[in-house]
């Protein structure tokens, strides 16, 4: 069986995101049970010279990945070359043109959605016996079924454990994605509030330069406020912090540092938007998005502070990870759901 990936966005290393690690460790699990993978993708967003434009093609993560400017243009000539056996098209700021572009090659499509933004998808998804949809959690397939009467397959995010545990974790205070929507500004009152605890600032997304200039400036005027660049070995992260921050604004559809935190038993302080109160499930404390900077500190320093309640909040990160998302269980409702589409055995 052979499985191609599509999507608008970049991929690894370009940029480091949950649908880029989530469909890297979908390809390295899949490859490993004997199946074909390779990713189609667009390339960086804020390239800085007309070389960055030019299709590429490299097999640094082990399966062939194609860095075109336009993916949904170079999706029928890449589906004649390579002959996947089914095409998923995943989350992108153009998912239905995409999906239209897989469906006219003529091979089983796939439509795997990452999140709820109706923005992005370029036109509107309907209930078709020739797509066979996945949502990555309960609250995805649930939104989508209420937007557009459609019926998807929860798949939640792979995560392979062995990329992410540590053994020895650290005492930062962990904050993934420096972005507004992601609650950059949460996190700066946090820190400034809280000059007893030191936080770690970790890039994720492709940030606009001028964006990540002004926010590494604010970052420098708090001393305990350590800014880390984008890595694709979150290991090193993990092995300094203590505990996750996650105070989004936007409806997060899953939330995966949730989990790769939680098998180091790193427990979450995050807000009750979107998928995030059962991804986090008991593993840590939900507050609301907009309550007041006291409730947040409040719950950070339960979370942080040595107390019988910081252990349990940890013991019951890890079970929690473990439990929902056991990755031979996702491997097989993926690998399933494909197979049953495409017909292939």
């Amino acid at each position: 069986m052979r499985v191609l990936f599509t999507s608008v966005y970049p991929h690894l290393p370009e940029v480091i995101g949950g649908l880029q690690t989530t469909t890297d460790d979908l390809c390295t699990a899949l490859l490993g049970m004997g199946v074909e993978v390779a990713v189609l993708c667009g390339l960086k967003e804020h390239a800085g010279s007309l070389s960055d434009r030019n299709p590429l093609k490299d097999n640094h993560l082990g399966y062939p990945v194609f860095r075109v400017a336009d993916p949904i243009q170079n999706l029928a000539l890449l589906v004649a070359a390579w002959d996947p056996s089914i095409i998923v098209v995943q989350s992108g700021t153009t998912l239905i043109p995409m999906a239209v572009a897989a469906l006219e090659t003529g091979k089983p499509t796939a439509i795997y959605l990452h999140n709820v933004e109706t923005h992005q998808l370029g036109g509107t998804l309907v209930p078709d016996p020739a797509v066979l949809y996945l949502s990555n959690s309960e609250f995805t397939a649930q939104r989508w079924r209420a937007l557009c009467g459609i019926n998807s397959i929860v798949v939640p995010p792979l995560v392979l454990p062995e990329r992410y545990f540590v053994r020895e974790t650290g005492d930062c205070v962990l904050f993934v994605n420096p972005t507004p929507i992601k609650g950059v500004e949460i996190m700066f009152a946090l820190a400034a509030a809280c000059p007893d605890i030191p936080f770690l600032v970790s890039e994720s997304w492709g940030l606009d330069p001028h964006w990540r200039a002004d926010c590494m400036q604010r970052a420098a005027q708090l001393p305990n406020i350590e800014w880390s660049p984008p890595t694709l070995d979150m290991r090193a992260v993990y092995a300094r912090s203590r505990t996750l921050l996650m105070p989004s604004l936007w409806e997060e559809a899953y939330g995966r540092t949730v989990v790769e935190a939680q098998i180091n038993a790193i427990p979450v302080v995050a807000s009750s938007r979107g998928a995030l109160p059962d991804t986090v499930g008991a593993g840590g404390i939900l507050v609301d998005a907009h309550a007041p900077m006291e409730h947040w500190e409040q719950a950070l320093r339960e979370a942080y502070m040595p107390s019988s309640r910081f252990d349990q909040l940890s013991q019951l990160a890890r079970h929690h990870a473990f439990k929902t998302a056991a990755a031979p269980v996702i491997l097989g409702r993926f690998l399933s759901a494909l197979v049953g589409h495409a017909g292939e055995l």
